[in-house]
């Protein structure tokens, strides 16, 4: 072979190489940006719209993996009637609307630990880590479905403790400061849910009843106060119904004696109450956030009852 004709096929491989170089290049950035924009326009999801999907309802805000229809309907603006509305079986549907009426509460619901996770939700569509301040507001339409008015704090308490210079510790201290607040503004308020979520094993947080998923609750109680015993009578009301349900969905009642008051002498109506655990799925939490909430109209109305005599 001669040295010209070596030379020549040389330029035409490294032309070769440089051409793959250069597709391999073009592909990698194309994978990267489209990589971000999906993850651009699924991140900019209220929290109203969250908690429409952990309730099995659509948003025009969460976009499917689709592939190129993706890119062609969101990056450039051309509708090829390729979208599809996503089934989503994470609970079962709910006729109430989510923007809860929050006039004249009853209830008052607040998460003293309010970024408590949930086990993450993956699937084609989104990818949702759920807290207990979602369950709050699950929770507060469970409640609406009985006709029971309540009103989710939503008022950030790592930012109170980063006013205050508070650590983490300090917590109960930066949601009471809230609560106090509700109830001054809110005088309908009578019952009071510190909502949290617990750490504990897969099998301690989860039963199955009826073949129908839940999370195990607890009611914690803090002896710390003078109005305790108040707290544990109407603990052992909820409990007792709970029981009443079934005996496995309920963890009983943990009584912290020598320490903790958890915001309990606030009201003798006043619960702290971990559902689940970190392994639960937001679908168990919400089951029994529903078996709650009809403990919660029986207890009401009781309550209502002895008014009246």
């Amino acid at each position: 072979m001669s040295r010209k004709f070596r030379s020549k096929r040389s330029v035409e491989v490294f032309k070769l190489n440089k051409i793959l170089i250069f597709l391999i290049l073009v592909l990698v950035t194309f994978l990267l940006s489209f990589n971000y924009l999906y993850k651009y326009l699924t991140k900019n999801i209220s929290e109203i719209e969250i908690i429409d999907i952990l309730l099995n309802k659509t948003s025009d805000k969460l976009y499917p993996k689709t592939g190129i229809s993706f890119l062609i309907n969101y990056a450039f603006g051309i509708n090829l009637g390729l979208q599809k509305k996503q089934e989503l079986p994470v609970i079962e549907e709910v006729e109430e609307k989510i923007d809860v009426e929050e006039s004249e509460p009853l209830i008052y619901i607040y998460n003293t630990h309010q970024t408590e996770e949930y086990k993450k939700i993956n699937n084609a569509s989104y990818s949702i880590t759920p807290t207990v301040f979602h369950a709050s507001l699950i929770f507060q339409t469970k409640l609406k479905q009985y006709e029971i008015n309540s009103v989710v704090e939503k008022n950030n308490i790592k930012e109170i403790l980063d006013i205050n210079s508070w650590n983490y510790r300090n917590s109960y201290k930066a949601s009471k400061m809230l609560a106090e607040n509700a109830l001054s503004e809110n005088s309908s308020i009578k019952y009071i849910i510190d909502l949290h979520r617990d750490s504990i094993p897969e099998n301690v947080g989860n039963v199955l009843i009826n073949n129908k998923k839940y999370a195990r609750m607890m009611i914690v109680l803090g002896t710390g106060h003078d109005g305790y015993n108040d707290n544990l009578e109407f603990a052992t009301r909820i409990n007792n119904y709970l029981k009443e349900f079934d005996e496995g969905i309920t963890r009983g009642i943990d009584i912290k004696k020598n320490s903790g008051i958890y915001n309990q002498d606030l009201s003798s109506n006043a619960l702290l109450i971990e559902v689940g655990g970190q392994y639960n799925d937001i679908e168990s939490v919400a089951n029994s956030l529903e078996v709650l909430a009809s403990i919660y109209k029986k207890v009401i109305d009781e309550d209502n009852e002895k008014k009246e005599i």
